[in-house]
């Protein structure tokens, strides 16, 4: 269909002489394997930084995931499931910030996919640090949920910053 879509504007053997069928995938649709170096490369922080424990045990947790968590992991804080091609293609940087409840342990991340952002509290171990990511990751997926009612009964918590 995308080739159908393309030859409307280029002749169709211009295209194929210029992109194979998985270079032209690669181009629209990015790299299907989750380069953690490359994610690493294009993240900044904020009330936190990279040197900080619990941010070595993200790494070290996302580094340990299969191919299908880490693209998980991206659905949940982007809504996209692929990487960009490099550095220099990303639209903006992944955010890693800090979160302000204590104790951390019993607390989920938080996503911002407009963002790109993870609220990541500061777990004790890398192990509690791939069970919350893991189940938010699989039990989180709703994006834009604030007009929901669940979204609404979240919000009735209290979580926002105190004034």
């Amino acid at each position: 269909a995308l080739r159908e879509g393309l030859a409307t504007i280029l002749p169709g053997r211009t295209i194929s002489a210029l992109l194979t069928g998985e270079e032209l995938e690669r181009s629209v649709c990015g790299v299907q394997e989750i380069d953690v170096q490359l994610l690493a490369s294009v993240t900044e922080y904020s009330g936190c930084n990279k040197a900080d424990r619990h941010v070595g045990f993200f790494w070290e947790a996302l580094e340990s995931f299969d191919h299908e968590e880490r693209a998980a992991l991206l659905r949940f804080t982007w809504g996209r499931s692929r990487l960009p091609l490099s550095a220099d293609d990303f639209s903006q940087r992944f955010k890693i910030q800090s979160f302000p409840h204590r104790p951390a342990d019993q607390y989920l991340p938080v996503a911002h996919t407009c963002f790109f952002s993870l609220e990541l509290p500061a777990y004790s171990t890398v192990e509690i640090m791939k069970d919350k990511l893991r189940y938010a990751i699989h039990n989180c997926q709703a994006i834009d949920g604030d007009d929901t009612s669940v979204g609404m009964a979240a919000a009735a918590l209290g979580w926002e910053a105190d004034d």
